[in-house]
């Protein structure tokens, strides 16, 4: 059970395990954003069996200064950021490698810009070549992440990031099933 912990500001902090969450819930550092959600938790904290099917999100009592962490381009960030989708034909798939556009063998760098997802067909059929010399095309051009870490990170959670980009929703005054802004907090 992944918990989203949520800066004092509402941003992103960070992904933890649920025995990190019991740790900061019995600190008194947390509080749950959702009051059904804590109702939950709790019943499952005295059953010594936490198991919940429903997206944790917790804030920070106190904020916490982030620095900026610059993203690196990663086999599993590149894999993130195309969306696990080969950049030359589309095809869907975990089971994808990474393409140097330029190869290292021309002088390629590993950067963003020079990374994409590609199936095993696409990376066989270019070889060490470049895109013109196969007459091979990008579907988007590939860029650096801009985005903080923290939202970043939500990527691998989809069930997370719903949940929170409900919960803003919520915390804009536009209406939403199953959250409630009561933020107390019993631990």
């Amino acid at each position: 059970m992944p918990v989203l912990v949520l800066n004092s500001s509402l941003q992103p902090l960070s992904v933890i395990p649920e025995r990190r969450l019991i740790v900061l819930l019995s600190k008194q550092k947390v509080t749950f954003v959702d009051d059904n959600v804590r109702e939950l938790i709790e019943e499952s904290i005295q059953l010594r069996r936490l198991e919940s099917e429903r997206p944790v999100i917790v804030q920070l009592l106190a904020n916490v200064r982030v620095p900026r962490v610059a993203l690196q381009p990663t086999r599993t960030n590149i894999l993130l950021r195309d969306d696990e989708t080969c950049q030359y034909c589309g095809k869907r798939s975990r089971d994808l490698t990474l393409d140097h556009i330029i190869p290292r063998s021309r002088g390629g760098q590993s950067t963003w810009e020079n990374l994409v997802a590609c199936c095993k067909h696409c990376n066989g059929k270019k070889g060490n070549r470049l895109l013109k010399e196969v007459n091979m095309h990008l579907l988007r051009q590939p860029r650096a992440l801009t985005q903080e870490y923290a939202g970043f990170f939500l990527l691998r959670y989809p069930k997370l990031r719903e949940a929170y980009e409900q919960f803003l929703l919520s915390a804009m005054g536009t209406p939403m099933p199953h959250m409630h802004t009561n933020r107390g907090v019993s631990a």
